[in-house]
This record gives structure tokens, sequence and C-alpha cells, in this order.
């Protein structure tokens, strides 16, 4: 039994050791000899012109960017209210009332109103024939021919003609006021949209008797809507107004393929933030256009607020290699053969790694594989020398730069 655990033991050193041995091997020599007879194939691939992107993710609501509340002037019993899901424009009637009552007030009203002018009418005339009077006998007691009393009667007279005047005028008034009232009491038996939009809700229903003040409907335009998304505390210092977003609804994704995906921007975001299930979020909307109504409020979408972009050749992530703040890609040569080649990179999202320099359209990526290393066949090399760094052997799972995993892709989409 202690032979067995010792001749494991010894196997497991020994394969160690190989490994060790072909890791200095294709360190200092920089290239990896292809197996041949088929023993093993090389995974390859060409990079490709692109573009990475990270976001902030959050699931999100769609509303409207603008609504309106229409709630009663007066009371009354509704006749009509425009069906939800309509599309009214400004000015369109969209609410009536029972007008009996009211129609009866203003016929009444009028009547008023026609006999407080009459009345006026004639306390003016009555006025003006009391001055004149007034002036006659006046004319006429110089002259010596009316007397003192006669006088003194057309100025009474002519006092109690302005009193009538004034009061008149003052009854006339008070009617005009009346008949406004009853007109805009009539008038308001119909009520119309102050925008132009859909009805998006309706709170009452014809034969309903409301009060003052009660609220009936509401009219929301739907050319334009937000998503309002929770975005916790270590997201937002990341997300800014005006960034790009995009929003992706499976709803609509499901109808119809590529039709759920819309570009819009932030439009704001809160200063304080909230506590939602003892963690601290911030409530952030982006703006979208809505002008062929695929967003309905209330729809749930999968909301994205790209907070960078990079562009370039596009390598997959897991081919770059990372060691001392240098970075490779493994390139097939010509002649079957692997060598690191060190690149400039930018943007990553987990998925792509996006190189600026360092690497040609055309080339051949080897794509990582613990299966090319002939682990059993390598042979020891050199050392390198003082100084020298050591050309880096791609492994999947190395460490990658050029940004911090998130929502990638891009593509296209509605603005």
């Amino acid at each position: 039994m202690r032979k067995g655990i010792k001749l494991i033991i010894g196997l497991c050193i020994i394969a160690t050791g190989a490994i060790a041995i072909t890791a200095g091997y294709l360190a200092y020599n920089g290239t990896a000899t292809v197996p041949e007879h088929g023993e093993h194939t090389l995974r390859t691939t060409q990079p490709v012109e692109g573009n990475v992107r990270i976001g902030v993710d959050s699931f999100a609501i769609v509303e409207p960017v603008e609504s309106r509340t229409i709630r009663s002037r007066s009371s009354g019993v509704v006749t009509y209210i425009a069906p939800v899901g309509t599309t009214v424009s400004e000015g369109a009637e969209v609410v009536r009332f029972d007008a009996r009552d009211l129609e009866s007030r203003l016929r009444r009203a009028e009547l008023d109103l026609a006999d407080a002018r009459l009345s006026y009418e004639r306390a003016t005339r009555a006025l003006a024939r009391a001055e004149q009077e007034l002036s006659d006998t006046r004319r006429l007691f110089e002259a010596g021919v009316a007397t003192g009393e006669q006088l003194v009667s057309r100025e009474e007279s002519l006092y109690q003609a302005e009193y009538a005047e004034q009061s008149a005028s003052i009854s006339l008034q008070r009617r005009v006021l009346d008949y406004e009232s009853a007109a805009a009491e009539f008038e308001a038996r119909i009520l119309r949209a102050p925008m132009s939009g859909v009805v998006a809700h309706a709170a009452v229903a014809r034969g309903d008797s409301v009060g003052t003040n009660t609220e009936l409907l509401t009219i929301a335009d739907t050319s334009r809507v937000r998503l309002v998304a929770d975005i916790d505390e270590y997201d937002i210092g990341r997300v800014a107004v005006d960034m790009r977003a995009q929003a992706r609804i499976d709803a609509l994704e499901w109808a119809q393929a590529g039709l759920g995906t819309f570009n819009g921007f932030v439009d704001t975001v809160s200063p304080s933030a909230r506590i939602v299930s003892n963690i601290s979020v911030f409530t952030v909307s982006a703006r979208f256009n809505n002008a062929e109504g695929y967003l309905r409020p209330g729809m749930t979408a999968d909301l994205t607020i790209l907070t960078a972009a990079d562009s370039g050749l596009l390598v997959p992530a897991g081919a770059v290699s990372t060691v001392r703040d240098r970075t490779y890609v493994d390139i097939l040569l010509d002649d079957g053969t692997v060598e690191p080649r060190r690149v400039s990179v930018g943007l990553s999202d987990g998925v792509h790694t996006v190189i600026h320099e360092g690497l040609e359209v055309h080339e051949e990526i080897v794509l990582p594989d613990l299966g090319t290393i002939d682990v059993l066949n390598a042979a020891p090399a050199q050392p390198p020398e003082p100084g020298q760094s050591l050309i880096p052997i791609s492994v999947p799972g190395a460490s990658t730069t050029g940004g911090t995993s998130g929502g990638g892709g891009g593509g296209g989409g509605r603005q």
C-alpha cells in the first residue's frame, strides 16, 4: 500500500515538472510549434471591426413624458366620456354633463339681464329729462317767471333721477355677472382636452353623478415616453444626464425580431436616494421617441445606460493575456507556429476586447486551449538574461484590461 502511494506521488511530481518545463520553454523562446499528424487542432479566429459598449443595467417601467388629469369644475351627471384608448386633439370634447338644469338657469339669467338693461335705459332717459327740466327752470327763475319752490323741486327731481340711474347701473352689472356665471357653468358641461394625446385612464362612467373637483380621466402624450428605473448607489456615480440609453422590450421582441430595441438618452437623475429593501437606490429616467406607438405606459423593459464605448478590432476577451501591464494575443504564423504578440487594448465588456494597435484584421488569433501544449514532449530552454521580460502563455481565464464587465453589444434600434 505504501509503495502505491509513493508511485502516485512520484508521477505527480514528474507531471508537474513537465508542465513547468513546457511553460519555461514557451516563455523564453516566444513560439510554440503546432503538433503534427493531427494530434491537436488549434482553434483560431480573425479580429473584426466593431465596437464595445459598457453600461449599467436595470429593470424599468414605461411612463408617458407628459400627462394631464381632468377634473370636474362643477357637480353634475356624466352623459358622455371619451373611451380609454381614444386619440384626441387639443380642444376636442372628452366629457359632457347633463345640462338641463344649467340650460334653465342660463335662460333665466338671460331674461334677468335683458330686464336690467331696460331698467337702466329708463333710468338713463329719466336722468336726462330731469337735467333738461332743471336747466329750463333755472332760465325761467332768472327771468323771474319761475318761483324758488319750482327750482328746488326740479333740483330734487334731478337727485332722484341720478340715484335711480346709479341703482339701475349696479343692478345691470349684477345681472351681467349672473349671466356670465350661468354661461360659464353651461359651458363647463363640456370638458375639452388640454393637450393632444391618448385617453389613458377613465375614473368615471356615463351616468355617474360627480361633485366639484372630481377626477374624471387622464390624457397622456405617448409620442414621447420615459423609462423609469432604480439604480443602486454603487452604480449611480457612473450615470449622468444626457448619456445614451438603450431599452429592450421582450414583449415586442417576441412578436417580431428587432422590434423591441429602442435608443434614447438619460433625462433625469434624482439628487437623493430612497431606501428599498435596505438598499439605497436613485431614480433615473431615460426619454425615448415613440412616434410609432410601440411603447405603451406600464410596459416593462430592460434599460441599459451606456457609460463607456470604444471601437476598433474586436477579439474574444479570453484570447487576451496581461502580464506586468503588458497585453498579448497569440498569433498563428504561416509556418504553423504560434507567436505571442504585444498589443494595445481598449475597452472590454468581458466577451470582446478592443485592440487598437499591434494586430491586423487578416491575422489569425489562437484561442485559448490547454490542449495546444504538448506537455510530455516539451524541452527546457536556457533561462532568460537578467531583467528580460517573460513572454506570457495564453491561458483561459487570464486577466484582461479595458473596463468593467457590463452590458455590451450595441447594434441598431430605433431612436
